[in-house]
């Protein structure tokens, strides 16, 4: 198949979650399996950066075709999500005949709309991953309103096929009035090749003058959807005095705020700021821990999760979403009730309490997730979902 993928960020753009390096593996993965495959995606990387803009086409990553379009604003982009990638409408318009199917990736953003409209207008199918971006949640709520009810109209009514990574995203999209027959489960793909061999946490505990004290984990955006507050408030509680806890990702500006409460709760030296991490220091700082812990509300797959298991760390999740409902089929780790700081401790204490046992578990945890979330099993399920949306 022909296939091209539009998102608003794509590979190196971490500071911007998970979606890039989802689309990243996906397009390659699919690739190998002899698809011929490109992304348009826009130069944002994170909040002073930019990714080198590409009028043509490049065959670098992986046999993947990225085509970049520069943003009028990176700031924009970067503050409140407004992507304006130039020229990409018109190129659209003069390509997007040349594939058998588009995959747009979230929902909300410029790149969607535009997209959707080439394909109206040439009668190209294209499929829609909104990777948790469906319902308004979170920050911005009332713009993200306005711009479904005008730019962005019809964006979910006009997809062929729903792309979901958990049956609670499913539900999710189901009460937005998506029908059943439209929807269907794949999941994610994990870059399993990171986690051969499993990443070593001792050389980051060594840099952080860590040494062998208990660790909790937090990896990810601190936004107030990741509830980063209420682990604090459960770490404050943990009876062993001698457990460290290290937040690591991007605050999005938030990080006075985040040493006011630290201060707040006592907690002075017993808390370890390192800020974004990129590549494989992600993997060091999970495969450090004794136990990730993910709290965040309405997540509704969480790679955080599944790569912390994939380094043979616990983890300890929300149960409200799809993280909590895959964790409790996979294992390897605890679920408990959002926001609920009792509960948190508990299961912190309860992992921290029996570290061998847990660390067993999520090695054999492990095994179940390299076969479900492999990229080529994902992208053969995502590949069967563009059969039936094509024509």
């Amino acid at each position: 198949m022909r296939i091209l993928h539009v998102t608003p960020y794509y590979e190196r753009a971490w500071g911007y979650g998970g979606i890039p390096r989802v689309v990243g593996v996906l397009a390659r993965a699919q690739v190998r399996a002899g698809h011929r495959v490109a992304v348009c995606t826009t130069d944002a990387q994170d909040a002073s950066t930019r990714l080198a803009a590409t009028p043509v086409g490049t065959s670098e990553d992986g046999g993947v075709e990225v085509h970049v379009f520069r943003n009028l604003s990176n700031r924009a982009a970067y503050r409140f999500q407004l992507f304006t990638p130039l020229r990409l409408s018109r190129w659209l318009g003069e390509h997007v005949a040349g594939f058998d199917v588009l995959h747009l990736h979230g929902c909300h953003h410029l790149l969607g709309a535009v997209a959707s409209r080439a394909c109206a207008a040439r009668r190209v199918a294209y499929v829609l991953s909104p990777h948790g971006t469906g319902p308004l949640i979170e920050r911005r709520r009332a713009a993200k309103w306005v711009f479904d009810a005008t730019v962005g109209r019809g964006l979910l009514s006009r997809a062929r096929k729903v792309l979901c990574v958990s049956e609670a995203e499913r539900a999710d999209l189901g009460r937005l009035g998506v029908a059943d027959d439209r929807l269907c489960v794949v999941g994610n793909p994990l870059e399993l090749e990171a986690f051969d061999p499993v990443p070593d946490g001792g050389a980051f505990r060594e840099r952080h003058g860590l040494g062998q004290v208990p660790l909790v984990v937090f990896l990810g955006k601190i936004t107030p959807r990741k509830a980063v507050g209420t682990l604090l408030e459960a770490f404050a509680g943990l009876s062993t005095p001698r457990a460290r806890l290290v937040l690591a990702g991007n605050a999005l500006g938030g990080e006075a705020e985040l040493a006011r409460r630290v201060r707040k709760l006592g907690l002075g030296e017993r808390v370890t700021r390192v800020g974004q991490l990129e590549g494989p220091g992600r993997f060091e700082v999970l495969a450090a821990a004794d136990v990730v812990a993910y709290p965040a509300r309405h997540e509704v797959f969480g790679l955080v999760a599944f790569e912390s298991l994939l380094c043979g760390t616990p983890v300890v999740v929300a149960n409200d979403s799809g993280c909590g409902e895959l964790v409790g089929a996979l294992g390897g780790g605890l679920t408990v009730p959002p926001g609920d700081v009792a509960a948190l401790t508990f299961a912190l204490e309860k992992v921290l309490g029996a570290p061998e046992a847990y660390r067993a578990a999520a090695r054999e945890a492990a095994q179940r997730v390299r076969v479900r979330f492999s990229p080529e099993a994902h992208a053969a399920r995502v590949v069967a979902a563009y059969g039936g949306a094509s024509g």
